[in-house]
């Protein structure tokens, strides 16, 4: 799958990778920010996590 990291100030894009090495990244970088996320929406940190994952992919249109 492609990713790009939803988080503003985050520069990450990465091309044919597995969602989970994409999860180690947020879990590594953007703790904090997830936590932050999880506690404000009130839901639990990996719901926060899978929300964000989905956010981040990217579905390259080949012709």
């Amino acid at each position: 799958m492609n990713f790009n990291c939803v988080f503003s100030d985050c520069n990450y894009k990465q091309n044919n990778i597995k969602e989970e090495e994409f999860l180690k990244h947020l879990r590594e970088e953007h703790h904090n920010e997830l936590e932050s996320i999880a506690k404000k929406e009130e839901i639990p940190i990996n719901m926060a996590e899978m929300i964000t994952v989905s956010n981040s992919k990217v579905f390259i249109n080949s012709p």
